[in-house]
């Protein structure tokens, strides 16, 4: 199927087609973010992002600058029901915005299994209120077993990992498990709209994800057998580059990935991700990279007005600007130079 080619022309979202070119003129340019990134601190950094709309309303809900986590994640908790309100498709958008969901689990399951989870949501530190359930639901359903409020799917989920505990699993290997679980729901549910472009794109997102977590356990330097656990606990199935493939590498050498690579997209990631190592010790350039190769096959969405890409396409861009903003704003807090700064990428 070539670049631009439409599988099928979805009438239903020619109006929510026009409404994301509307919200597509907010999204913030390369010369924004240097203006934001160029503050010489946090304070400046993030009055400079308050001249921007919709952050100027979003951060409305910080006490200062050094709160800017909750505004960015108001931002995006914003930006969801707004997207949800004209999907047509609304199941579509909560998949993207899941992942959140999934991140309060981690923090919720590895407070209980320290005992150290509070019974009150707001003490709670690290838990985002931007996905698609009240995250005190989440609470409830750990701390008291109320998960009358919950889908059936989640119920699912709580239940097996509460056994997990018993069981003794560590909390690392619960982490691993519902990224997993939270994959495979993103990879199924896509799978269930036979959408040529939504299978692609999550292919990709899987390699990425994948892709980081090959090169950071090969990079500890451990013995053949401990890379091959790690690998297949932390390997997700479903991307363009087989698990059974990734494992093979267990215990190889670094410049042996450049075969696993090989007739990929992702050979000349592979290539500039080892250059940068060998030369700086850093993967800085890594999730630039990544998120170029996923960009370049999201972009039809700027072209197609019947189908599901432009808003699709939106959503990743969006998520990619709050990414952005979130590491220039936690370089200023950590008082890093320009010269850290852009060693960094940013």
């Amino acid at each position: 199927m070539s670049y631009l080619e439409i599988s099928t022309k979805d009438t239903r979202y020619a109006y929510p087609t026009g409404r994301i070119r509307g919200l597509e003129k907010y999204l913030l340019k390369d010369a924004d973010l240097a203006r934001i990134k160029e503050g010489k601190d946090l304070e400046e950094s993030f009055q400079n992002l308050s001249h921007f709309y919709p952050y100027s309303e979003s951060i409305k809900v910080c006490d200062g600058a050094d709160d800017f986590e909750r505004g960015l994640d108001e931002e995006w908790r914003r930006t969801y029901l707004e997207v949800r309100s004209f999907a047509p498709e609304p199941e579509l958008v909560e998949l993207f915005w899941l992942e959140q969901d999934f991140h309060n689990m981690k923090v919720l399951f590895k407070l209980h299994a320290q005992q150290k989870l509070p019974q009150e949501i707001d003490k709670v530190k690290n838990i985002s209120t931007s996905g698609t359930l009240n995250p005190a639901l989440l609470l409830n359903a750990i701390t008291k077993g109320d998960v009358s409020l919950l889908p059936p799917f989640l119920k699912e989920i709580i239940s097996e990992v509460m056994d997990m505990m018993e069981r003794e699993i560590t909390a690392r290997e619960i982490a691993l498990f519902l990224d997993r679980v939270y994959f495979q729901k993103l990879l199924s549910d896509t799978a269930k709209l036979k959408d040529y472009f939504l299978k692609e794109l999550t292919g990709i997102i899987v390699d990425s994800v994948n892709i980081k977590s090959l090169l950071r356990i090969k990079l500890w330097g451990r013995d053949r057998e401990q890379e091959y656990k790690l690998l297949e606990a932390s390997i997700i199935d479903g991307g363009k580059i087989k698990k059974d493939t990734i494992s093979k590498f267990a215990g190889e050498s670094l410049d042996s990935l450049l075969e696993l690579a090989k007739g990929t997209m992702y050979q000349r990631i592979f290539q500039r991700a080892l250059e940068e190592w060998k030369e700086r010790h850093s993967l800085f350039s890594l999730d630039r990279l990544l998120e170029d190769t996923l960009f370049s096959f999201t972009y039809k969405g700027f072209y197609i007005t019947f189908g599901r890409e432009p808003l699709v396409n939106y959503i990743m861009l969006k998520k990619s600007e709050i990414k952005k903003l979130r590491s220039i704003l936690r370089s200023k807090k950590a008082n890093f130079s320009e010269a850290q700064i852009e060693n960094i990428g940013l």
